[in-house]
């Protein structure tokens, strides 16, 4: 049996709202040589129930005693059998094109290992509708690392084999998780963002970040990240002004926000309903 192009990976704990139609749209993708790895963390709700009903020789269910956020996204890795590996949160919804264009990306460009892609956020917590791109080439995105995180990590792919290099989740990582998870790839190898938005991404209050972790401690962890950032990254030392800068950002208005997000060089438009 041959294996996948590519695994999607969805790590889910307690997300019955929206698991169905999370799975879904990656059964719709266009890319039809795709494997869907869904590690159940551990639900008590009517997620369990939801994957028993489909019916979908791609979809691969794991469920585990729970074993947290960093522990299931490092042990679906290690679970997937595709080249490539992507993420999408269980409370997102990836577009059909989304892996197909991904796989062309890193199947075109053998020197890097990572691709993100724009995203289609509703943020009900700012009542926000808006498409964000990030920055397209490896030098633009290390930058913006030092300020903040410069991709959408429901839309990130990346190949499978870095594991071979040590390259994985940190399972003791308590949250940004991901941001760390980059950090280590992008220090080895190049990385880009697709300038299209490649999933519909929900910003809300009971999500596993905010749910999970005060603004405060938030703020602190991505300022330590994003100074280091700077040094793995051999970026100038005046750029430490950004990540002092965290410390301030969660005070300002909203409106304040969206500017300094801009001068940042995060690309939003207003979404389709944002724009009537």
């Amino acid at each position: 049996m041959t294996s996948p192009h590519i695994t999607a990976i969805i790590t889910v704990y307690n997300e019955q709202q929206w698991i169905r139609s999370a799975v879904e749209s990656l059964f719709n993708q266009s890319l039809a040589d795709i494997e869907v790895l869904v590690l159940d963390d551990g639900s008590d709700d009517d997620t369990p129930a939801i994957l028993d009903s489909f019916d979908d020789g791609r979809l691969k269910v794991v469920r585990c005693a729970r074993l947290g956020r960093a522990a299931a996204l490092a042990k679906a890795v290690e679970l997937s059998t595709g080249r490539y590996v992507a993420n999408l949160d269980a409370d997102d919804e990836a577009y059909p094109d989304r892996l197909a264009a991904q796989v062309e990306f890193l199947d075109s460009h053998p020197d890097h290992a990572w691709v993100g892609g724009g995203e289609d956020r509703e943020d009900t917590q700012r009542d926000e509708h808006y498409v964000r791109l990030y920055p397209e080439n490896d030098a633009a995105i290390r930058r913006m690392a030092v300020k903040c995180i410069p991709y959408c990590h429901s839309a990130i792919t990346f190949r499978r084999d870095v594991l071979e290099e040590g390259l994985n989740y940190d399972p003791k990582q308590p949250f940004l998780i991901d941001f760390e998870f980059f950090l280590r790839v992008a220090t080895k190898h190049k990385v880009a963002n697709l300038q299209i938005p490649v999933v519909k991404r929900r910003a809300h209050a009971k999500s596993f970040f905010q749910r999970s972790f005060s603004v405060s401690a938030q703020n602190k962890e991505l300022s330590r990240l994003c100074r280091c950032a700077r040094r793995q990254f051999g970026l100038p030392i005046w750029m430490e002004c950004y990540p002092l800068a965290r410390t301030v950002y969660p005070m300002l208005p909203n409106r304040l926000k969206n500017g300094l997000r801009k001068s940042l060089g995060l690309s939003e438009t207003a979404g389709p309903e944002s724009a009537d």
